[in-house]
């Protein structure tokens, strides 16, 4: 008898499940394809139907998962693996260890905005790992934290090959600016090269001009001009180096350019007279390298922002119709200088007007006024 009941149950059981493994064969929901019959796996949809399907408005517990996992449309794959770069303020000066490039952004790919000197002071507005967020001549940028020290650093009182008075080194402030009186007493007619490594010799010195009308001497009138200056530098915090307080000097212009440069001066100024064989010819120029030259075309832009600088400010002061800026690269002195720096030609000598007023104290004053004036300008003080 169980075994009866048994074998009449498992009939019924199997009518059952026959009947439900059945129930949709040959039949279909309304949208949906008909199921196989047989066991064939369904295939799912290639790589290009899941990019080119239509979205269905709903997600499916893996393209969820994805979701999540990928990046958003909106965040490039740069922006999720690299933290963003953090300064912390300060308010500080800081000098440059060597030679270095002052960037737009904190990134050996951004643009250089200009190359700044060993001993170069700027203001350190902000600090990373490894880049400063500083400020030079009012402009915002940022310099590597290699290049940089809060340790003000010392400039020896040095000289020329031990001649007294050269390099005399007046201590005022953290900007340094290097003062060249052209010229000197005694002209020096032995060759050197016209830059680094240049086949091209030219003079070490040249004698300078005279004035048409009172018989002065250029490098007199340029250390009377230079004298001026350093005092009115250091009356407005600037430290100052010059390259001669004397006439009875033998520095080349190649020594010049080597006094700003071991110094690591911030600006270079050399003050000149000018010349003409129409004395009809008046104003002051101003004279920069050109942004090709081999030497130093690195460092035109600054060097072009110095020459406009001074002499806007000494054609104020003085009353000089500015003749504007002559871009050339056949000065040795500038060729070999690696900071920034200028000519400033104050006025012609061949004009019989301007060779007398400059041979004035209030013209020697003015002048020197007018170039501390561009200074600041320069230096955005």
């Amino acid at each position: 008898m169980k075994k009866k009941l048994a074998v009449i149950l498992a009939g019924i059981l199997l009518l059952i499940v026959s009947g439900c493994g059945n129930s949709n064969a040959g039949t279909a929901e309304p949208g949906q394809a008909s199921l196989p019959v047989s066991g064939t796996a369904v295939s799912e949809p290639s790589a290009s139907e899941e990019t080119t399907a239509e979205p269905s408005g709903e997600s499916s517990a893996a393209e969820t998962t994805a979701l999540e996992t990928t990046v958003p449309p909106e965040t490039t794959a740069a922006e999720t693996t690299a933290a963003p770069m953090v300064f912390q303020d300060v308010d500080e000066t800081v000098y440059v260890t060597g030679q270095v490039n002052f960037r737009a952004e904190p990134s050996l790919d951004a643009e250089i905005k200009a190359v700044l000197s060993k001993r170069a002071s700027v203001k350190r507005t902000g600090i990373g790992d490894e880049w400063s967020r500083v400020v030079q001549n009012g402009e915002e940028g940022y310099v590597s934290n290699k290049y940089l020290t809060t340790e003000k650093p010392k400039v020896p009182a040095g000289s020329v090959e031990g001649q007294a008075g050269t390099g005399i080194y007046h201590e005022g402030g953290d900007i340094l600016v290097v003062i060249d009186a052209g010229h000197q007493g005694k002209q020096m007619t032995e060759k050197e090269p016209n830059g680094p490594g240049s086949s091209t010799m030219k003079a070490k010195v040249a004698s300078g001009t005279e004035g048409v009308s009172t018989g002065n001497e250029e490098y007199k009138v340029t250390l009377n001009v230079a004298l001026y200056l350093r005092d009115e530098l250091l009356s407005r915090g600037y430290s100052v180096l010059m390259t001669r307080e004397t006439n009875d000097v033998k520095l080349s212009n190649v020594d010049r350019a080597q006094i700003a440069n071991e110094a690591g001066a911030d600006a270079m100024v050399r003050i000149h007279c000018n010349s003409s064989e129409k004395s009809s010819v008046t104003g002051a120029l101003g004279i920069c390298q050109s942004p090709d030259n081999p030497y130093c075309g690195d460092i035109y832009k600054t060097c072009l922002k110095l020459t406009k600088a001074v002499l806007n400010g000494h054609c104020e002061a003085t009353g000089r119709k500015n003749t504007g800026v002559w871009e050339t690269d056949t000065m040795t002195g500038t060729n070999w200088c690696q900071v920034p720096n200028t000519i400033i030609e104050m006025g012609y000598m061949s004009n019989s007007d301007e060779d007398e007023l400059m041979g004035t104290e209030d013209f020697q004053r003015n002048a020197a006024i007018g170039i501390a004036d561009g200074l600041d300008d320069y230096f955005g003080r």
